[in-house]
C-alpha cells in the first residue's frame, strides 16, 4: 500500500518567524479623552509628591490635587 500525502492545512504548516503585530502610531500617540477617574491613583501619587515638595509653605491639598491633575493630564493629551 502506497502512502498518499494530503495537503497541509494552515494549522499543520511549520511556524515561520514573523514579526509581532504593530499598533498604528495614531492609536498609541495619545488618548483622545482624558478621564481623571481612570488616572486617580496616578494623580494621587503626584499630588502627594507636590505636597511633600511644598513642605510647610502655604497651600492647600485641593491646590496640590489640581496641579497634579494638570500634570498627569499633560502626560496623556498632546
Amino acid at each position: 500500500m502506497a502512502a498518499t500525502r494530503t495537503p497541509l492545512s494552515k494549522a499543520d504548516e511549520p511556524k515561520t518567524h514573523r514579526s509581532p503585530r504593530r499598533v498604528p502610531k495614531s492609536a498609541s500617540a495619545s488618548i483622545l479623552e482624558y478621564d481623571a477617574a481612570a488616572h486617580q491613583k496616578e494623580i494621587a501619587q503626584v499630588a502627594y509628591r507636590i505636597w511633600l515638595e511644598r513642605a510647610d509653605r502655604p497651600g492647600s491639598p485641593e491646590d496640590d490635587w489640581l496641579k497634579a491633575d494638570a500634570e498627569v493630564r499633560a502626560r496623556y493629551i498632546r
